[in-house]
């Protein structure tokens, strides 16, 4: 009887461990429901990526230059006539104030000369007769009338004097009858344009400048935004520059000014961006890839777009929930950008999902 009685509470303790174990088994079973298993090598073909914030209004690139600072540019122009005779400044050469950059063989300075030199002789006639004058004046032997006339005549010859001074001291020249004009820099920087040789002639009515001088250490960096475009620039946005020269080069600034102007031809607008060029490596001229990120920074949370489904006029993710375990998710979508989509609903931020391979894991999954 004893024996029969511990045979049955041994079966009885048997029982209710299977059961226990069974319950387990289907829990197990219930918390895998709805979550699809990848072998690691299946995983080999996919590839996850987190969801993002970015900011709400869509980046773009134009393309455009760079350019000089016209606020910091002198252009020298010839305001005389004549033959260059000699230059004594090269294309990217530093020059200080005041430095001659070349020398015209001029007819004009000739003539300036010329009167200037007249003007000194008869102003020191007339600083002579002057004088005379006031001792004759003194002695009785001349009228007040003649001593006016003679302090007249001293003033007349030293206002012309002056005049002449003046001219020639403008256009460069001096005393000496060499009739050369001496084109000196008007400020301190660097040449960044030449436009004439030895033995050049110039006219006075000659439209292009001879030099250009720019210290070069601030540039602006024109952009060309299309029409359909113009709508997301705007004063104050940040910029990152890029340029052929210097592919690992980036610049960064702000636009400060949007033209009000239209090109009828190309359709653009020109958008301007002034950049501090520390080390010297921007260069007029240079072409550069300009990104515009828009200065409302408001965010919004998005997926790559390559991770969203559309099945059955519905949106999904495949979620990764743990290492190889992913499930569906439906998503309602936002605004969609150049490589992503904003997600308004089914997500979180810590969420990851599959960027790559999302079909054949939906497939798998729908076929569980």
């Amino acid at each position: 009887m004893r024996a029969i009685n511990l045979w049955l509470i041994l079966f009885t303790l048997l029982m209710i461990s299977c059961k226990s174990k069974h319950e387990k088994s289907i829990a197990r079973i219930v918390e895998k429901k709805g979550v699809l298993t990848l072998t690691r090598e299946q995983v080999k073909f996919i590839k996850i990526d987190s969801v993002k914030m970015i900011p709400s209004a869509e980046q773009f690139v134009a393309v455009g230059e760079v350019s000089f600072a016209e606020d910091n540019v002198v252009r020298v122009f010839p305001i005389v006539s004549g033959k260059v005779e000699n230059i004594q400044a090269s294309l990217g050469d530093y020059v200080e104030k005041g430095q001659v950059l070349a020398t015209l063989l001029s007819s004009d300075i000739s003539s300036y000369q010329r009167d200037y030199n007249v003007a000194e002789s008869n102003l020191e006639v007339a600083k002579l007769n002057l004088t005379r004058a006031e001792e004759l004046f003194k002695s009785g032997m001349l009228s007040e009338r003649d001593i006016a006339e003679a302090k007249k005549n001293y003033s007349n010859s030293q206002s012309e004097f002056d005049e002449s001074r003046q001219v020639l001291n403008l256009y460069g020249g001096s005393s000496k009858q060499d009739a050369i004009f001496r084109v000196l820099a008007p400020r301190t920087g660097y040449i960044v344009e030449r436009n004439i040789n030895t033995g050049t002639q110039i006219r006075t009515d000659n439209s292009t400048n001879i030099f250009t001088i720019s210290d070069l250490k601030t540039i602006w960096i024109w952009a060309n935004v299309h029409e359909s475009d113009i709508s997301k620039v705007h004063e104050g946005d940040d910029v990152v520059v890029k340029t052929i020269a210097y592919p690992d080069e980036i610049f960064t600034g702000k636009i400060d000014r949007i033209s009000s102007m239209l090109d009828p031809a190309s359709r653009v607008v020109r958008v301007r961006t002034e950049l501090i060029n520390r080390r010297g490596l921007l260069k007029p001229e240079m072409f550069a890839t300009i990104q515009i990120t828009p200065k409302n920074h408001d965010k919004v949370m998005v997926v790559n777009n390559n991770s969203i489904i559309l099945e059955n006029n519905q949106y999904f993710v495949m979620v990764e929930v743990l290492p190889r375990e992913f499930k569906k998710v439906q998503i309602r979508i936002g605004k969609v950008f150049h490589k992503y989509t904003e997600v308004k609903e089914g997500l979180s931020l810590h969420d990851t999902v599959v960027s790559e391979g999302s079909l054949f894991v939906l497939t798998a999954f729908n076929q569980l």
